[in-house]
Protein backbone atom coordinates (compact mmCIF):
# COMPACT_ATOMS: atom_id res chain seq x y z
CA UNK A 1 0.00 0.00 0.00
CA UNK A 2 1.39 3.38 -0.99
CA UNK A 3 2.11 5.70 1.88
CA UNK A 4 1.61 9.33 0.98
CA UNK A 5 3.60 11.56 3.26
CA UNK A 6 2.27 14.88 4.48
CA UNK A 7 4.54 17.60 5.73
CA UNK A 8 3.56 20.95 7.06
CA UNK A 9 5.28 24.09 8.22
CA UNK A 10 4.57 26.03 11.37
CA UNK A 11 5.55 29.58 10.54
CA UNK A 12 5.24 30.65 14.15
CA UNK A 13 8.30 28.49 14.79
CA UNK A 14 10.70 30.00 12.27
CA UNK A 15 9.75 27.71 9.42
CA UNK A 16 10.29 24.44 11.23
CA UNK A 17 9.16 21.52 9.06
CA UNK A 18 6.94 19.02 10.84
CA UNK A 19 5.85 15.46 9.72
CA UNK A 20 2.21 15.01 10.26
CA UNK A 21 2.31 11.30 10.02
CA UNK A 22 4.38 11.31 13.15
CA UNK A 23 3.02 14.47 14.41
CA UNK A 24 5.08 16.72 16.70
CA UNK A 25 3.81 20.26 16.46
CA UNK A 26 5.76 23.35 17.13
CA UNK A 27 3.78 25.61 19.42
CA UNK A 28 4.16 29.35 19.71
CA UNK A 29 6.41 30.48 22.51
CA UNK A 30 5.42 33.07 25.08
CA UNK A 31 7.59 35.32 27.22
CA UNK A 32 6.95 36.83 30.60
CA UNK A 33 4.74 39.89 30.37
CA UNK A 34 5.21 41.25 33.87
CA UNK A 35 8.47 42.66 35.12
CA UNK A 36 10.12 41.94 38.41
CA UNK A 37 8.95 44.35 41.08
CA UNK A 38 11.57 46.44 42.87
CA UNK A 39 9.21 47.65 45.59
CA UNK A 40 9.86 46.40 49.12
CA UNK A 41 6.73 44.91 50.65
CA UNK A 42 5.79 43.12 53.78
CA UNK A 43 6.22 39.36 53.75
CA UNK A 44 2.51 38.48 53.59
CA UNK A 45 1.24 41.36 51.48
CA UNK A 46 -0.72 40.66 48.26
CA UNK A 47 2.00 42.44 46.28
CA UNK A 48 4.64 40.09 47.66
CA UNK A 49 2.51 37.11 46.60
CA UNK A 50 2.30 38.49 43.07
CA UNK A 51 6.06 39.03 42.97
CA UNK A 52 6.67 35.49 44.13
CA UNK A 53 4.14 34.13 41.61
CA UNK A 54 5.88 36.03 38.85
CA UNK A 55 9.28 34.65 39.87
CA UNK A 56 7.92 31.09 39.80
CA UNK A 57 6.38 31.76 36.40
CA UNK A 58 9.69 33.05 35.04
CA UNK A 59 11.48 30.01 36.44
CA UNK A 60 8.99 27.88 34.56
CA UNK A 61 9.83 29.72 31.34
CA UNK A 62 13.54 29.11 31.92
CA UNK A 63 12.97 25.39 32.53
CA UNK A 64 10.90 25.13 29.35
CA UNK A 65 13.60 26.94 27.39
CA UNK A 66 15.96 24.02 28.07
CA UNK A 67 13.35 21.31 27.51
CA UNK A 68 12.77 20.62 31.22
CA UNK A 69 9.01 20.44 30.82
CA UNK A 70 8.18 18.56 34.03
CA UNK A 71 9.99 21.18 36.07
CA UNK A 72 8.39 23.96 34.04
CA UNK A 73 4.89 22.58 34.60
CA UNK A 74 5.54 22.32 38.34
CA UNK A 75 6.59 25.97 38.51
CA UNK A 76 3.60 27.13 36.45
CA UNK A 77 1.28 25.26 38.84
CA UNK A 78 2.91 26.86 41.88
CA UNK A 79 2.63 30.27 40.25
CA UNK A 80 -1.05 29.74 39.51
CA UNK A 81 -1.80 28.89 43.16
CA UNK A 82 -0.73 32.44 44.03
CA UNK A 83 -2.00 34.11 40.85
CA UNK A 84 -4.83 32.00 39.31
CA UNK A 85 -5.65 34.59 36.64
CA UNK A 86 -2.25 34.49 34.94
CA UNK A 87 -3.33 33.36 31.46
CA UNK A 88 0.28 33.30 30.28
CA UNK A 89 1.06 30.64 32.88
CA UNK A 90 -1.85 28.50 31.66
CA UNK A 91 -0.80 29.05 28.06
CA UNK A 92 2.80 28.03 28.64
CA UNK A 93 1.74 25.11 30.80
CA UNK A 94 -0.39 23.89 27.89
CA UNK A 95 2.57 24.24 25.54
CA UNK A 96 4.76 22.26 27.94
CA UNK A 97 2.18 19.47 28.17
CA UNK A 98 1.94 19.40 24.38
CA UNK A 99 5.71 19.11 24.06
CA UNK A 100 5.55 16.15 26.47
CA UNK A 101 2.97 14.44 24.25
CA UNK A 102 0.10 14.96 26.70
CA UNK A 103 -2.58 16.62 24.51
CA UNK A 104 -5.47 16.16 26.97
CA UNK A 105 -3.60 18.07 29.69
CA UNK A 106 -2.59 20.69 27.12
CA UNK A 107 -6.19 21.18 26.02
CA UNK A 108 -7.33 21.57 29.64
CA UNK A 109 -4.78 24.34 30.16
CA UNK A 110 -5.63 26.06 26.87
CA UNK A 111 -9.32 26.06 27.78
CA UNK A 112 -8.43 28.02 30.93
CA UNK A 113 -6.88 30.68 28.71
CA UNK A 114 -9.85 30.82 26.35
CA UNK A 115 -12.28 31.15 29.28
CA UNK A 116 -10.47 34.34 30.23
CA UNK A 117 -9.36 35.52 26.77
CA UNK A 118 -11.79 34.12 24.16
CA UNK A 119 -10.11 36.05 21.32
CA UNK A 120 -6.60 34.66 21.95
CA UNK A 121 -5.94 33.27 18.46
CA UNK A 122 -2.59 31.71 19.41
CA UNK A 123 -4.30 29.59 22.03
CA UNK A 124 -7.07 28.52 19.65
CA UNK A 125 -4.34 27.43 17.23
CA UNK A 126 -2.36 25.59 19.90
CA UNK A 127 -5.50 23.85 21.10
CA UNK A 128 -6.28 22.83 17.52
CA UNK A 129 -2.79 21.37 17.20
CA UNK A 130 -3.31 19.44 20.46
CA UNK A 131 -6.61 18.04 19.19
CA UNK A 132 -4.84 17.15 15.94
CA UNK A 133 -2.15 15.28 17.88
CA UNK A 134 -4.73 13.10 19.63
CA UNK A 135 -6.59 12.41 16.38
CA UNK A 136 -9.66 14.49 17.26
CA UNK A 137 -9.75 16.10 13.83
CA UNK A 138 -13.30 17.49 14.01
CA UNK A 139 -12.42 19.45 17.15
CA UNK A 140 -9.12 20.49 15.59
CA UNK A 141 -11.05 21.86 12.63
CA UNK A 142 -13.26 23.92 14.98
CA UNK A 143 -10.20 25.41 16.69
CA UNK A 144 -8.38 26.24 13.45
CA UNK A 145 -11.53 27.82 12.02
CA UNK A 146 -11.80 29.98 15.13
CA UNK A 147 -8.13 30.96 14.78
CA UNK A 148 -8.69 32.13 11.21
CA UNK A 149 -11.93 33.87 12.14
CA UNK A 150 -10.06 35.98 14.71
CA UNK A 151 -6.91 36.40 12.61
CA UNK A 152 -7.49 35.67 8.90
CA UNK A 153 -3.78 35.94 8.06
CA UNK A 154 -2.72 33.20 10.53
CA UNK A 155 -0.86 31.09 7.94
CA UNK A 156 -0.07 28.01 10.02
CA UNK A 157 -3.74 27.44 10.76
CA UNK A 158 -4.50 27.05 7.05
CA UNK A 159 -1.93 24.27 6.71
CA UNK A 160 -3.25 22.23 9.62
CA UNK A 161 -6.89 23.00 8.85
CA UNK A 162 -6.45 21.73 5.30
CA UNK A 163 -4.79 18.54 6.46
CA UNK A 164 -7.41 18.01 9.19
CA UNK A 165 -10.13 18.29 6.53
CA UNK A 166 -8.28 15.65 4.49
CA UNK A 167 -8.03 13.38 7.53
CA UNK A 168 -11.83 13.30 7.85
CA UNK A 169 -12.36 12.84 4.11
CA UNK A 170 -13.47 16.40 3.32
CA UNK A 171 -11.14 16.69 0.36
CA UNK A 172 -12.87 19.59 -1.41
CA UNK A 173 -12.69 21.66 1.77
CA UNK A 174 -9.03 20.66 2.16
CA UNK A 175 -8.23 21.75 -1.40
CA UNK A 176 -9.95 25.09 -0.88
CA UNK A 177 -8.07 25.83 2.33
CA UNK A 178 -4.67 24.73 1.01
CA UNK A 179 -5.14 26.88 -2.08
CA UNK A 180 -5.84 29.79 0.26
CA UNK A 181 -2.54 29.02 2.01
CA UNK A 182 -0.77 29.19 -1.36
CA UNK A 183 -2.18 32.67 -1.91
CA UNK A 184 -0.23 33.87 1.15
CA UNK A 185 3.09 32.38 -0.06
CA UNK A 186 3.04 31.38 -3.76
CA UNK A 187 6.69 30.31 -3.64
CA UNK A 188 6.47 27.76 -0.84
CA UNK A 189 7.08 24.31 -2.32
CA UNK A 190 5.54 22.48 0.60
CA UNK A 191 2.14 24.09 0.01
CA UNK A 192 1.95 22.60 -3.48
CA UNK A 193 3.18 19.24 -2.22
CA UNK A 194 0.48 19.12 0.46
CA UNK A 195 -2.16 20.12 -2.07
CA UNK A 196 -0.93 17.34 -4.36
CA UNK A 197 -1.27 14.83 -1.54
CA UNK A 198 -4.90 15.81 -0.96
CA UNK A 199 -5.63 15.47 -4.67
CA UNK A 200 -4.03 12.03 -4.56
CA UNK A 201 -6.14 11.04 -1.54
CA UNK A 202 -9.18 12.24 -3.47
CA UNK A 203 -8.22 10.02 -6.42
CA UNK A 204 -7.35 12.95 -8.70
CA UNK A 205 -3.90 11.72 -9.71
CA UNK A 206 -3.53 14.07 -12.69
CA UNK A 207 -4.08 17.13 -10.51
CA UNK A 208 -1.84 15.64 -7.83
CA UNK A 209 1.02 15.16 -10.26
CA UNK A 210 0.68 18.76 -11.48
CA UNK A 211 0.99 20.08 -7.92
CA UNK A 212 4.02 17.89 -7.15
CA UNK A 213 5.73 19.21 -10.28
CA UNK A 214 4.97 22.79 -9.21
CA UNK A 215 6.68 22.03 -5.91
CA UNK A 216 9.76 20.77 -7.78
CA UNK A 217 9.85 23.90 -9.93
CA UNK A 218 10.36 25.86 -6.71
CA UNK A 219 12.56 23.31 -4.95
CA UNK A 220 14.04 20.56 -7.19
CA UNK A 221 15.15 18.67 -4.07
CA UNK A 222 11.79 18.63 -2.31
CA UNK A 223 11.83 15.12 -0.88
CA UNK A 224 8.10 14.55 -0.55
CA UNK A 225 7.29 15.78 -4.04
CA UNK A 226 9.97 13.51 -5.50
CA UNK A 227 8.78 10.54 -3.48
CA UNK A 228 5.11 11.07 -4.28
CA UNK A 229 5.80 11.37 -8.02
CA UNK A 230 7.65 8.06 -7.73
CA UNK A 231 4.59 6.54 -6.02
CA UNK A 232 2.29 7.77 -8.79
CA UNK A 233 4.68 6.36 -11.40
CA UNK A 234 4.66 3.05 -9.54
CA UNK A 235 0.87 3.10 -9.50
CA UNK A 236 0.67 3.52 -13.29
CA UNK A 237 3.34 0.89 -13.96
CA UNK A 238 5.93 3.35 -15.26
CA UNK A 239 8.91 1.49 -13.80
CA UNK A 240 11.65 3.62 -15.36
CA UNK A 241 10.16 6.88 -14.10
CA UNK A 242 9.52 5.35 -10.69
CA UNK A 243 13.18 4.31 -10.45
CA UNK A 244 14.26 7.78 -11.56
CA UNK A 245 12.25 9.55 -8.87
CA UNK A 246 13.02 7.05 -6.11
CA UNK A 247 16.70 7.57 -6.89
CA UNK A 248 16.28 11.33 -6.74
CA UNK A 249 14.47 10.92 -3.41
CA UNK A 250 17.27 8.89 -1.81
CA UNK A 251 19.87 11.30 -3.19
CA UNK A 252 18.14 13.95 -1.08
CA UNK A 253 17.69 11.62 1.91
CA UNK A 254 19.54 8.31 1.88
CA UNK A 255 17.68 7.32 5.07
CA UNK A 256 14.27 7.32 3.38
CA UNK A 257 13.73 3.59 3.89
CA UNK A 258 10.39 3.52 2.06
CA UNK A 259 11.96 4.98 -1.08
CA UNK A 260 14.95 2.62 -0.83
CA UNK A 261 12.67 -0.39 -0.41
CA UNK A 262 10.42 0.54 -3.33
CA UNK A 263 13.49 1.28 -5.41
CA UNK A 264 14.69 -2.26 -4.75
CA UNK A 265 11.30 -3.68 -5.72
CA UNK A 266 11.44 -1.87 -9.05
CA UNK A 267 14.99 -3.00 -9.72
CA UNK A 268 13.76 -6.57 -9.22
CA UNK A 269 11.18 -5.96 -11.97
CA UNK A 270 13.99 -4.78 -14.25
CA UNK A 271 16.12 -7.82 -13.24
CA UNK A 272 18.81 -5.47 -11.94
CA UNK A 273 19.49 -7.69 -8.96
CA UNK A 274 22.72 -6.10 -7.70
CA UNK A 275 21.05 -2.68 -7.64
CA UNK A 276 18.06 -4.23 -5.88
CA UNK A 277 20.23 -5.82 -3.19
CA UNK A 278 22.04 -2.53 -2.55
CA UNK A 279 18.75 -0.67 -2.22
CA UNK A 280 17.25 -3.33 0.09
CA UNK A 281 20.35 -3.41 2.31
CA UNK A 282 20.29 0.37 2.67
CA UNK A 283 16.57 0.22 3.46
CA UNK A 284 16.99 -2.36 6.21
CA UNK A 285 19.76 -0.32 7.83
CA UNK A 286 17.35 2.63 8.05
CA UNK A 287 14.38 0.52 9.12
CA UNK A 288 15.37 -2.82 10.72
CA UNK A 289 11.75 -3.42 11.71
CA UNK A 290 10.77 -4.11 8.08
CA UNK A 291 11.67 -7.81 8.16
CA UNK A 292 10.12 -8.39 4.72
CA UNK A 293 13.28 -6.87 3.30
CA UNK A 294 15.28 -9.96 4.31
CA UNK A 295 12.96 -12.12 2.22
CA UNK A 296 13.32 -9.72 -0.72
CA UNK A 297 17.12 -9.81 -0.50
CA UNK A 298 16.93 -13.60 -0.44
CA UNK A 299 14.80 -13.59 -3.58
CA UNK A 300 17.26 -11.26 -5.32
CA UNK A 301 20.19 -13.56 -4.51
CA UNK A 302 18.14 -16.58 -5.60
CA UNK A 303 17.42 -14.90 -8.96
CA UNK A 304 21.18 -14.35 -9.33
CA UNK A 305 21.75 -18.07 -8.80
CA UNK A 306 23.47 -17.51 -5.44
CA UNK A 307 21.62 -20.16 -3.43
CA UNK A 308 23.86 -20.06 -0.35
CA UNK A 309 23.50 -16.30 0.12
CA UNK A 310 19.78 -16.56 -0.58
CA UNK A 311 19.30 -19.26 2.05
CA UNK A 312 21.12 -17.11 4.62
CA UNK A 313 18.64 -14.27 4.15
CA UNK A 314 15.63 -16.62 4.06
CA UNK A 315 16.79 -18.08 7.38
CA UNK A 316 17.22 -14.59 8.81
CA UNK A 317 13.72 -13.71 7.61
CA UNK A 318 12.23 -16.79 9.33
CA UNK A 319 14.12 -16.03 12.52
CA UNK A 320 12.96 -12.41 12.63
CA UNK A 321 9.37 -13.44 11.78
CA UNK A 322 9.40 -15.92 14.67
CA UNK A 323 10.62 -13.23 17.07
CA UNK A 324 7.89 -10.87 15.93
CA UNK A 325 5.18 -13.48 16.45
CA UNK A 326 6.46 -14.30 19.95
CA UNK A 327 6.55 -10.60 20.84
CA UNK A 328 2.87 -10.32 19.96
Amino acid sequence: MNRIKILSVATVCSGLFVSLLNSTHCFSNETAVTGESTNKTKKDSPSNHLDFANEQYKQGLNYAKYGLYDEAIEMYKKSLVLEPNNTDAYKNMGIAYAQKGMPDNAIEAFLKVIERKPEDFDTHYNMGAAYFDKGAYDKAIESFKKTIQIKPEYKSAYFLLGIAFAKVGKYDDAVKILKKRIEFDPNLAMSYSNLGIVYSMKGSDKEALAEFRKALEIDPNHENALYNIALLSDKTGNIDEAIQYYNRTVEVNVSNSDAQYRLGKNYIKKKQYDDAINAFQTAVMSDPSNIEIYNDIGNAYKAKGMAKEAEGYFSLYKKQSSKTKKAK
